[in-house]
Formats: C-alpha cells, structure tokens, sequence
C-alpha cells in the first residue's frame, strides 16, 4: 500500500514540473517584442473593426490579412507562437503588460494631439471672428464712404 502511495505521489509530482511538461521552443518562434507589436496592432484592428468595419472594407482592407502583411508572418506562425508563450504565464502576461503599456502611451499622444489641436482651433476661430469684426468695420466704412459720395453726387 505504501509503495502505491508513493507511486502516485511521485506521477502527481512529475506531472505536475513545468520544466517536464514544457513544449519545445518552436524553430521560428515570434520574438517576445513582436509578439507585442503584433497583438498591439490586433487590438487597433479590433477596435477599428468595432468603430467602422464597413471603412476597412470599402478601402479594401482584410484585417488579419493586413496584420500577418505587415509583420511578414502568417497565421500558422503567430498560432504556434502564440501556443509557445500561453504555456508560460509569466512571460505572456509580461507580452500583454507591455500590449497595455503601449496602448497607453499611445492614448496619451493622441489625447495629447487632440489638446493642441483644440487650442489651435480655439486661437484660429478667434483670429478669424477678429478678422471678420475688422472686415466688418472696413465694409461699414466703405457703405459710409458710398452713402456720403452718393449723397454729395445727389446734392449736386
């Protein structure tokens, strides 16, 4: 009974070792930063999809058949890849921390941009209603001027 247990313990154990259950690293396996560039641009896609799909389509862009373009993979590649990280967690979420951490740097530069061009917008609209209190001024002045000429002709 005793060995029994130890049998069973020892199958739990080893069943149980990462470093034994660990699949080998695939030959072309996609490197930890472009698998965070990849699943970056995922998640733009994703979202461009949600916002717009008919865009994409009527440019006629193929969303994964872009993605796997751009990065010169194809999906077989990316899906063993993919396998290989998911099996080890740390280093999968440290790809999707840096996914987030990109996406937010990414956020910040668009909200910053839209910031400026807000502000720049605001200073253009009031140059432009100074400019038109000016043309206004100027059109005003020159209807005085015709009126006084017309009257001056008519007096005559």
């Amino acid at each position: 009974m005793n060995k029994l247990k130890v049998i069973i313990i020892l199958i739990f154990v080893l069943g149980c070792n990462n470093s034994l259950t660990q699949k080998p690293i695939p030959i072309d396996l996609i490197s930890q930063e472009k698998m965070v560039d990849i699943i970056y641009d995922m998640t733009l896609i994703n979202v461009a999809k949600g916002v717009n799909k008919s865009i994409l389509e009527n440019n006629g862009i193929i969303p994964e058949q872009y993605l796997f373009n751009k990065h010169s993979i194809d999906s077989t590649l990316f899906a063993r890849s993919n396998e290989y990280y998911s099996n080890d967690l740390k280093t999968y979420q440290m790809i999707y921390d840096n996914v987030k951490i990109k996406l937010e740097k990414n956020k910040n530069i668009i909200s910053d941009s839209i910031d400026i061009l807000k502000q720049i917008s605001g200073e253009l609209s009031k140059k432009l209603i100074k400019e038109s209190k000016i043309n206004k001024i100027l059109i005003d002045t020159i209807k005085i001027d015709s009126i006084s000429k017309i009257k001056l002709i008519n007096s005559n």
